[in-house]
């Protein structure tokens, strides 16, 4: 074709753009996010209830959270009341729900949420074992001991492994030990405390320490690099949650009060409040957590005034996720109600009734929240995609300029 002349043949384009964010996924790879536990991430986060799918992976529970990296969802479940067929830690597409693969765990499944890093994953089983289980595959690479407390076969190892420092980290709650491995399964070596601990609570890592909890019962301190014991915190109940750590702050909550700590071990503030298994989350300086109160409580993080609560007639034994201006969790009565609340005032967002008990944890990545419940459904909410679809008609030479409404991205489309 001569370019002096000017075609005026039009082509007609058939034109489908996805107008949503172009951003790489927030990987949420162990519980509550990162090694400090803050249960805080950045990006977009579901403002309405929309359920983009829901998946039974076996006849189990799910009590534990949700672990994501990239397009892939890991999720353990645990024996219900006398069923123990088909239990596992299961792997899953995270846009459709569709079981990619499963590792049984020794056949009793597990309680614990998965820790990632690159192609291996670390998650404690009901048979009390840490195992390392390859992520493309779901193949056992190997198991080690670590609970052996033959009175409480249900709770073994309920317990989140940490991934900090190239180690992977694990208590054991009968004894109060914290477990250090390498990634090959070699235990590095170990801290053992007074007795037993909150079958849930698991360790936190910052600045090259670990924060863990004792039998005492106490919040232990410790020098990874040499396994030292900086100090250690009383408390006069036991620990029941997973520490949370923030602005040189630690956070946690021992049966019947709320504490903060400083990085010293000298105690900031406390605020009496009944807490099971409901582990702080910290964001826009506040921390958030559930009780058995049946509220879900926002304290100013510096000094420990209550921001708000919010009474949700049931009690709170999921750890709260906060992303996008919004605390997510799930309460633990029958009707098993998914909350989404404005981190701000706490004001309801939206809610979503699954008709069970929800004991686990939320997690977010890439715009998505994904909880599970004690029927065994995993539940994925977000934003479907938003597509355009048309003819449009380009002469040589013209392009045709698009920006997507919820990213802000520009598009420019030329004729071929």
């Amino acid at each position: 074709m001569n370019p002096k002349t000017r075609t005026k043949i039009a082509t007609t384009v058939l034109l489908i753009l996805a107008l949503t964010t172009t951003i790489a996924a927030a990987d949420w790879s162990q519980f509550h996010h990162n090694p400090q536990r803050t249960g805080n991430v950045t990006g977009d986060a579901p403002l309405t209830d929309t359920l983009l799918w829901k998946t039974k992976p076996s006849v189990g529970c799910i009590e534990g959270g949700v672990s994501i990296v990239g397009e892939r969802v890991y999720v353990a479940t645990c024996p219900p009341m006398g069923a123990y067929s088909n239990l596992g830690l299961f792997c899953l597409d995270n846009s459709t729900g569709e079981i990619l693969w499963r590792n049984p765990l020794g056949g009793m499944g597990g309680r614990s949420t998965p820790a990632i890093s690159g192609d291996r994953i670390f998650v404690g089983s009901c048979t009390g074992d840490l195992y390392c289980v390859n992520a493309s595959d779901g193949k056992t690479i190997w198991h080690e001991a670590i609970e052996n407390n033959p009175t409480w076969p249900w709770y073994r190892t309920g317990e989140s492994p940490l991934v900090y420092e190239d180690k992977v980290f694990i208590s054991g709650f009968s004894d109060g030990t914290l477990h250090a491995f390498d990634f090959d399964g070699n235990e590095l070596w170990n801290i053992t405390t007074s007795g037993g601990i909150g079958s849930y609570t698991s360790p936190a890592a910052s600045d090259g320490r670990i924060f863990f909890a004792g039998g005492d019962p106490a919040l232990y301190c410790a020098n990874i690099s040499d396994h030292s014991i900086l100090w250690a915190f009383s408390t006069s109940d036991d620990i029941t949650t997973t520490p949370a750590i923030e602005d040189s702050m630690v956070f946690f909550a021992a049966e019947k009060k709320m504490y903060a700590v400083d990085m010293t071990g000298g105690e900031v503030w406390n605020r009496s409040l009944k807490v099971t298994f409901s582990s702080p989350a910290v964001a826009y300086g506040n921390v958030y957590i559930g009780s058995d109160e049946k509220r879900l409580y926002c304290f100013n993080a510096s000094n420990g005034d209550e921001v708000w609560n919010k009474s949700v007639n049931g009690t709170i034994r999921s750890s709260p996720a906060v992303a996008d201006g919004t605390v997510y969790f799930g309460k633990n009565t029958g009707d098993g109600t998914v909350y989404a609340l404005n981190a701000t005032d706490g004001s309801v967002r939206w809610r979503y009734d699954t008709g069970n008990y929800v004991m686990a944890s939320p997690s977010v990545s890439d715009g998505t929240l994904f909880i599970g419940s004690d029927t065994g459904y995993l539940y994925a909410f977000g934003t479907p995609d938003k597509f355009w679809k048309g003819n449009v008609v380009l002469l040589e030479g013209e392009t045709l300029n698009v920006t997507a409404e919820n990213s802000g991205t520009n598009y420019t489309i030329n004729r071929t």
